[in-house]
């Protein structure tokens, strides 16, 4: 039986992780057989600030997971993410060049590349991915996929997913103090979709919302690709400080009053319900403000997919329902087999980067866009910075 390594790798805020995957080249299931968890350093939002603490962290959840899974890791796919994660829109427009009329896979690719031309400046910033969300034949005639078409020019509108450069070579010189190298970088709430939320999901519309200890990510799907992007500047450990300020306490025992908060027990325990209603409140209002701004709020079918550390919370689910007026539930990993005792929504990043390696190793990318296979750009940039 042949089978096919995959491993991810997520610097989080709170907790980096690693996740080591096998997957059977016959029947094409991904298992899991080493995870490895670490306390994270360096990091702060959701980015890394200090490279070489960061190192440390990723060197200590690789070892647990090397030592799991019985064999020695060298690369991984990466995640990227914190609050100057961001994504941008815009329109391209291309004249077919088959003098048939016939749009080929050249003729789209030249119309994305337009739409990406069209952008305003990237200053600081890169691409991670380019996704494209609708593509208009001759003016008219609009589809997701226009090869074998006819026609005189075709427009794409597409979906640019950034990050900062400061933050990718801030990510590939943590890869590199760890002895490892990058397969690809991810953005992290792409990788955490991958994971945890189902087809038919992101074929009638839903929102991904992956909360983390310092951000909360959100991410929309529809007709199957992710059609927008953000990151707030909150998260789960926000509301641990707020108790341990609220109630004088040390920030162990705010943790734990955090996770056995019930609203049924609001009458003795107002102050606590008002503390962690108040933090709750700022995602979920900064989440509608986002989902009014693409013109879908309270218009998503298939709800809303709570998903990272911080979707523990006791009662999350029915103030997400109320806040966003939307069906909500804990989401779980999807497509992977996980050891027991290892919970979904904490480990989904690092296991969607695990899959999204298979899916273009198959050759067929499952969230509408290809990898797009920049690590070794990222590298050689970064390497040519540092020449005299």
């Amino acid at each position: 039986m042949v089978k096919r390594i995959a491993v991810g790798i997520d610097i989080g805020s709170a907790t980096t992780q690693c996740v080591a995957s096998v997957v059977d080249r016959s029947s094409g299931t991904l298992s899991i057989i080493g995870t490895g968890a670490a306390e994270s350093f360096g990091v702060r939002k959701g980015k890394i600030i200090d490279a070489d603490a960061a190192s440390k962290s990723v060197i200590a959840a690789l070892r647990r997971a090397e030592k799991q899974a019985g064999l020695r890791i060298r690369s991984a796919a990466f995640s990227v993410g914190g609050v100057d994660l961001a994504a941008l829109r815009a329109r391209g427009l291309a004249a077919v060049s088959r003098p048939s009329g016939e749009i080929s896979e050249h003729d789209a690719r030249r119309a994305i590349e337009s739409a990406q031309s069209n952008l305003e400046p990237l200053s600081n910033r890169e691409i991670l991915h380019s996704i494209p969300l609708v593509y208009t034949v001759d003016g008219g005639i609009k589809t997701m996929s226009p090869i074998g078409m006819t026609g005189a020019k075709i427009e794409c509108e597409a979906l640019f997913v950034t990050a900062l450069q400061k933050d990718i070579r801030n990510l590939m010189r943590s890869a590199e103090l760890a002895g490892i190298g990058i397969t690809d970088i991810v953005a992290g709430p792409l990788a955490a979709g991958r994971a945890i939320v189902p087809r038919r999901y992101k074929e009638v519309g839903t929102l991904l919302v992956d909360i983390g200890a310092s951000t909360v990510s959100l991410a929309v799907f529809e007709e199957g690709i992710p059609i927008s992007l953000e990151v707030l500047p909150y998260g789960s450990a926000n509301i641990t400080h707020d108790l341990a300020i609220g109630f004088k306490m040390d920030l162990e025992r705010a943790e734990e009053l955090k996770q056995v908060f019930d609203a049924r027990t609001m009458s003795a325990k107002k102050q606590l319900a008002e503390i962690v209603s108040a933090r709750l409140s700022d995602i979920f209002d900064l989440t509608n403000k986002h989902l009014k701004k693409i013109e879908r709020e309270r218009l998503l079918p298939a709800g809303v997919v709570v998903t990272g550390g911080g979707s523990q919370l006791a009662e999350l689910i029915d103030f997400t329902k109320d806040c966003l007026e939307l069906p909500a539930q804990i989401g779980a990993v999807q497509d992977a087999v996980l050891p027991t005792g290892i919970a979904s929504p904490q480990w989904a990043t690092a296991v969607g980067l695990c899959l999204l390696s298979q899916d273009a190793a198959k050759g067929r990318p499952e969230l509408g866009f290809e990898l797009t296979h920049k690590a070794g750009n990222f590298i050689w940039r970064w390497i040519k910075s540092l020449l005299p």
